[in-house]
């Protein structure tokens, strides 16, 4: 690469760096419309009615969510901040989803008061406290909705595995049956619905999205003969994005044929909303995340690359052991080289590593610029203060401008 600056969005990697500092997340909001719009298209081809309730979790940056607000996305949200974020983008409450499988009674009466769409409760007893908070709020009533855990194991890394019946999330389908058959016509402001279904991140097999859509219809039914209607199916997210070129892929036309697909043909009759709650897929591969070279080190056989990101900044190679592709973005010398390096951050613990043995392809010195690539989601979102660090920057690239999403030590949503 030389002295060639990669671009982002048709902007210059150096330009950014000078501009915004380093670390700094960029994110190319054309690309996250590309995407969004792609797989918007595949599922109400086979389906029609379908809300993208973009997880908020994979990228909280307002200038994303608010573009994406703007597509007609709705939102999946998971806090107090959540919703107001969701507000701030433009998303009606109707089209707000709020997860989470310990909500507080602080949480649930902030999404009762906002007229969030659809709560989707992960415990009997979660149904119950909404009814309550409702009657105590004086809200006449609130649509809830059940993730159910129909045991539906998926291959995938541990953490990020969350369809298996030991795991914290969901209720099991009998729990959820027998709930309608006992309670469900007793409640007074609760109204069962909806059905929610959630079995991973990072699947590739459509088989698993299949098998999930049938044991929602199925279960949606069976619960018509207990007076409950189910009007919203959510199918949850869990697409898998290749960050290796060799990653088992499954494109978006396929996954959604396994799911809006499945269910356009399946023994369903009646109207309902399909929503399905995408994030990595139309994130990830937006935004790059620059760091410059403090030093370069050699240590025995390994020659260490430090650079002034951190584990705090990007904490997935960390967490999960997730690889991501780091390039050069910019280099001072226009020597080839075929050394390996091993990229690190500065914070003190021995994890802090973005990846080990990597040919970068140049000479790499004090100063110069690599990109972590496809970091666009659980990037920033997932940033920290660890060893008193301020946040991460981050900036938008559009239409071949840029701009501060937010300053360093600030967050971005």
């Amino acid at each position: 690469m030389g002295r060639n600056s990669l671009k982002i969005g048709g902007v210059d990697s150096k330009s950014l760096a000078e501009r915004y500092g380093t670390p700094v997340y960029v994110t190319d909001l054309g690309r996250v419309a590309d995407r969004f719009e792609e797989a918007k298209a595949a599922l109400t081809a086979r389906y029609p009615d379908v809300l993208m309730a973009f997880a908020y979790k994979s990228n909280s940056t307002l200038q994303v969510v608010r573009a994406l607000a703007g597509r007609g996305a709705g939102a999946t949200i998971v806090s107090v901040a959540g919703v107001e974020l969701a507000r701030r983008a433009g998303v009606a409450p109707r089209d707000m989803v709020f997860d989470g499988p310990s909500k507080s009674k602080e949480e649930l009466a902030a999404a009762i008061t906002a007229g969030v769409g659809m709560i989707n409760a992960e415990s009997v007893q979660e149904a119950r406290d909404v009814d309550a908070l409702c009657r105590s709020l004086g809200v006449r009533e609130v649509r809830i909705g059940f993730r159910v855990n129909f045991d539906i194991r998926a291959e995938t890394h541990a953490g990020l595995a969350t369809g298996g019946r030991e795991h914290k999330f969901g209720v099991a389908r009998s729990e959820v049956v027998q709930f309608c058959r006992r309670e469900a016509q007793k409640l007074r402001s609760a109204r069962v619905a909806g059905l929610h279904s959630h079995v991973g991140s990072q699947i590739a097999d459509p088989e698993v999205f299949r098998r999930e859509t049938e044991e929602m219809v199925s279960l949606a039914v069976e619960l018509r003969e207990y007076g409950t209607e189910v009007a919203e199916l959510n199918l949850g997210g869990g697409l898998g994005f290749p960050y290796r070129k060799a990653d088992k892929e499954l494109s978006i036309g396929d996954y959604a044929e396994a799911t809006a697909g499945s269910f356009a043909r399946s023994r369903w009759s009646g109207r309902a909303r399909l929503v399905f709650e995408l994030g990595r897929w139309i994130v990830a591969d937006s935004t790059v995340l620059l760091t410059r070279v403090n030093y370069v080190k050699p240590a025995g056989r390994v020659r260490w690359a430090l650079v002034d990101a951190g584990m705090n900044d990007f904490i997935r190679p960390a967490l999960y052991g997730a690889y991501h592709e780091i390039v050069p973005a910019w280099t001072s010398s226009a020597g080839r080289s075929a050394g390996r390096y091993d990229v690190a951050g500065p914070v003190c613990e021995s994890t802090d590593v973005f990846g080990r043995g990597r040919r970068l392809g140049v000479r790499l010195s004090q100063g110069d610029l690599l990109a972590i690539l496809d970091a666009g989601a659980y990037g920033s979102s997932m940033s920290s203060t660890y060893n008193m660090r301020p946040l991460t920057a981050v900036a938008t690239v559009e239409d071949g401008k840029s701009a501060l999403a937010a300053p360093r030590g600030a967050s971005s949503e």
